[in-house]
């Protein structure tokens, strides 16, 4: 007996073993191309056993007598049909009236949001067999994960936020995370839309920050949603965190609406993605309340299915292992979701944290800590940025070209030469990173980082974690 039938017609044949493939990751899928025999007998055999019917509605579909003679079928037999709409092409009649799962533009993603609807779909009907699978990639394949989005501030870094794109560009960084608050017109931010457009328009993927974290650590009352709608609307960009709710209530749901209410007011101002982010309440003897945060991220996700839902590092716990922990409780419970939910941590870029973070399931991260330390990259360590004349030996042998010549250029500055130095091992550690984890050697690749001592403190500690 199958969870999911899939009908289509020929023409459609590689968009249904597509389908086929991803579904079956999930529930017992059926499809033609297992009749051995005579595909009437099969078919009616089948239908009737399965859960639900994925038809593929298009232009050829709707011509094609068998298919709507095999959904008739279905209905006869009360099957519940749960449509695909593949172009713009009417749905063959009688079938006009069902809803649909809009995938005109699909080609085998597993984070496009018509795909998102049909899982949601099919999971309100049949529960998943299986717990999914991180995808190697999201955002149409322009991210790979794991992914550092290496962040830009004009708050205590060493580079000013133009000049810091700006070596982001030259060096070829895929992504990048600005702040809302240094893109408001009192800020004077022209040269950083100048040099965003010329990232971008060099295949940069640009992620916008809500400005609060700027505004907390100076202590301004002053930034507003507003200026967030300000910078947004003259800013270059993919993807938006909302204007964060940075003291939610200790009620979960009405802290749940209140996220959610946040990411659909932002969306009015940008046609891009906006993104929630989680913030825990704050306890009144100090530390946060975690015990409701793996719920609020499930229904949040499950409300928006937003490209990436975030929670800031500092907010896990009070130290990495707590924080290990959070984050396994978190996708434990994302984990019941019908799709894949990638999650975002604000403010880690440490390299430990970064590795043993995405060990217990988290998928992307950003960080200032390349514009604001100096990397012994021979032992995976953070350093003051004024002690990089110690480790320009490692520079001069570094992967990127572009960093060894900026080494030798005198026109490049010392700050300079210290951000492409450790742009050039940031780049080489998220590509080993992201290997290791689709070869399952994520605990050799801690072991690396950190030596074998600290993986045999983490797995005493936390059992399960590079399971």
């Amino acid at each position: 007996m199958a969870d999911v039938y899939i009908v289509y017609a020929r023409e459609d044949r590689s968009v249904a073993e597509k389908l086929h493939g991803l579904l079956a990751l999930r529930w017992d899928t059926w499809w033609d191309d297992k009749i051995v025999g005579r595909f009437a007998k099969a078919i009616e055999a089948e239908i009737p056993k399965a859960r639900c019917v994925v038809p593929l509605f298009s232009a050829s579909s709707r011509e094609k007598d068998t298919f709507t003679e095999e959904l008739r079928f279905a209905q006869k037999h009360r099957i519940e049909l749960l449509p695909v709409r593949l172009d713009a092409s009417d749905p063959p009649y009688p079938f006009g009236s069902y809803s649909y799962s809009d995938m005109l533009s699909w080609n085998g993603e597993s984070d496009n949001p018509g795909f998102m609807q049909l899982l949601r779909r099919i999971a309100s009907i049949v529960p998943p067999k299986t717990r999914p699978n991180r995808p190697t990639a999201i955002a149409n394949a322009r991210l790979p994960l794991p992914t550092l989005f290496l962040s830009v501030s004009s708050f205590e870094t060493q580079l000013l936020p133009a000049d810091a794109v700006q070596a982001l560009r030259v060096f070829g960084a895929q992504t990048i995370l600005i702040s809302a608050y240094d893109m408001v017109n009192r800020r004077k931010p022209k040269a950083m839309i100048d040099e965003l457009t010329k990232y971008r328009e060099s295949g940069g993927f640009v992620l916008v920050d809500s400005g609060n974290y700027e505004a907390s650590r100076l202590g301004t009352r002053r930034w507003k949603a507003e200026d967030f709608k300000e910078a947004l609307a003259q800013t270059p960009h993919d993807w938006v965190f909302c204007f964060d709710v940075m003291n939610p209530l200790h009620d979960p749901d009405r802290g749940i609406n209140d996220i959610v209410n946040a990411v659909e007011r932002d969306s009015a101002f940008t046609d891009a993605p906006v993104l929630p982010i989680v913030h825990a309440p704050i306890r009144k003897k100090g530390g946060y309340k975690l015990h409701d945060i793996p719920r609020i991220m499930h229904e949040v996700a499950d409300r928006l299915e937003p490209p990436l839902i975030a929670i800031p590092e500092r907010e896990l716990g009070p130290g990495l292992i707590s924080r290990i922990r959070t984050v396994q409780a978190i996708r434990e419970e994302l984990s019941n979701l019908p799709f894949y939910q990638p999650l975002h941590i604000l403010g880690t870029g440490n390299p430990w944290s970064m590795a043993v973070l995405a060990a217990a399931g988290a998928d992307t991260f950003d960080g200032l800590e390349w514009c604001r330390m100096a990397i012994d990259r021979d032992k995976d360590r953070l350093h003051h940025f004024q002690h990089f004349d110690f480790f320009t030996y490692q520079t001069s042998v570094a992967d990127s070209p572009i960093t060894r010549e900026a080494l030798a250029d005198k026109a490049v500055d010392f700050a300079g030469k210290v951000a492409f130095h450790n742009l050039d091992y940031f780049a080489g550690l998220m590509k080993n990173m992201r290997e290791a984890i689709s070869e399952r050697s994520i605990e050799a690749f801690v072991v690396g980082l950190a030596g074998k001592d600290t993986v045999n403190q983490l797995k005493k500690q936390v059992p399960g974690l590079f399971k």
